[in-house]
């Protein structure tokens, strides 16, 4: 199973749409999916239209459940692991646990069934996301078209550094994904030329585009709410880019990982359109996403 934490230190920036995007496009690739909630907000659900939970993460941490019992089915291959306000008071007992930053470890070494687990994780610095981005293989991080988040992805790097020396492991930062791309502002223009500075990691943008924030009201996902908008289309090259990824080279000194990526993204140029969902032939909602 692959492990993907979805993290950075700003608001705003499209971590939730990412992990619910992406999960969604890798799902109808035929793909098994678990999306983890490690926000106390609990988005996930409201976004999936999903009623809220009689269990969530919270009881899976202070071991009144195990997660099978409370994991949701959200959608053909896509999965739900959900949060509630009670993983806040949850996330204080953590901190008298052994190993407290290991708790991912240990509660989900049963998880087998899925192809990936994708965690949305709160743009704070939680014990949850320090346990998430242990526990994790691969962090994509989302930026999206201002200074202030740039300068939080170049923070949220040399935390990641931080987390690694006194873990003494850490995990591969795969992808940088630039979130709310709008061709007309200049500001975007500048940020994918400073975030070019970061090398193949970089991935084409997520284009701004209002379905994909109408989508979560409607608790629809985007392929069910607008399956040829930008947002879509844009989501089903992220999910061909990580389905096409090589597999992790593991190393022991994580800073020459940080600078000198062995493994480098290479995206696909001229690829415009939704047929990387072409594994699974109908959509949830019934749409073909081979017509064009």
């Amino acid at each position: 199973m692959r492990k993907i934490a979805i993290v950075g230190f700003k608001g705003g920036i499209g971590k939730t749409t990412t992990c619910i995007s992406l999960g969604a496009a890798l799902a109808l690739r035929g793909h098994k999916v678990l999306l983890l909630d490690t926000d106390t907000q609990a988005n996930l659900t409201v976004a999936l239209g999903l009623p809220q939970p009689k269990k969530s993460l919270a009881d899976v941490l202070v071991k009144k459940a195990m997660p099978e019992e409370v994991i949701l089915s959200a959608r053909k291959n896509l999965d739900l692991l959900p949060s509630s306000l009670s993983l806040f008071k949850a996330q204080q007992r953590m901190v008298f646990e052994m190993a407290r930053e290991e708790i991912f470890e240990e509660i989900f070494s049963n998880l087998t069934c899925y192809d990936y687990m994708v965690i949305d994780c709160a743009p704070s610095l939680s014990l949850l996301t320090v346990n998430s981005i242990v526990y994790a293989d691969e962090i994509f991080i989302p930026v999206s078209m201002e200074m202030l988040a740039l300068t939080g992805a170049e923070q949220f790097i040399e935390y990641l550094k931080e987390v690694a020396r006194v873990m003494e492991r850490g995990a591969d930062i795969r992808l940088i994904i630039p979130t709310m791309y709008d061709p007309r502002r200049r500001v975007s223009d500048k940020v994918m030329q400073l975030l070019g500075k970061l090398g193949p990691r970089v991935t084409q943008p997520i284009r701004v585009d209002t379905m994909l924030s109408e989508a979560p009201g409607e608790g629809q996902t985007i392929y069910e709410y607008a399956p040829r908008s930008r947002g879509a289309i844009d989501y089903a090259r992220l999910a061909e880019t990580v389905a096409t990824l090589p597999p992790l080279e593991k190393t022991n000194n994580y800073h020459s990982q940080l600078n000198q990526p062995t493994n480098g993204v290479k995206v696909k140029e001229g690829i415009n359109d939704t047929h990387h969902l072409s594994r699974q032939s109908e959509g949830w909602g019934g749409q073909n996403y081979n017509n064009n």
